[in-house]
């Protein structure tokens, strides 16, 4: 499967540097969940805003979730689809095994009625 190759821009700040989580599917969970899965494994909260495009991984992870994702979805398509609009990039100098998490990659969720909210 061809994977989404974007450079990292030379102002991105890398923030942390993490081992890959092993994440699976629950027996009725559709493919999306993995996704969720492997970001909430990074440290996402689930309520904070995420930007998938400021996760870096290798070739090898990126497959790794898009292979298990077409396990449970038979529609190619779709899988794709998912994976370059919610899946993270990838990037050839990334170590094997690790994931970029780039400064930005999550933004806390201000609500209205918040201390800092700003409309």
């Amino acid at each position: 499967m061809n994977t989404k190759n974007i450079t990292i821009p030379k102002n991105a700040t890398i923030i942390i540097v993490v081992d890959a989580p092993e994440v699976c599917f629950a027996p009725d969970e559709n493919p999306a969940e993995l996704l969720l899965h492997f970001y909430r494994k990074l440290g996402w909260n689930g309520d904070d805003v995420l930007d998938p495009r400021k996760v870096r991984t290798t070739k090898e992870v990126y497959n790794r979730l898009s292979d298990q994702m077409h396990k449970r979805c038979p529609d190619p398509v779709a899988v794709a689809m998912l994976m370059v609009n919610s899946g993270p990039g990838t990037e050839d100098c990334i170590p094997e095994g690790k994931v970029y998490l780039l400064d930005g990659w999550i933004t806390p969720n201000i609500k209205e009625g918040d201390d800092t909210y700003v409309a």
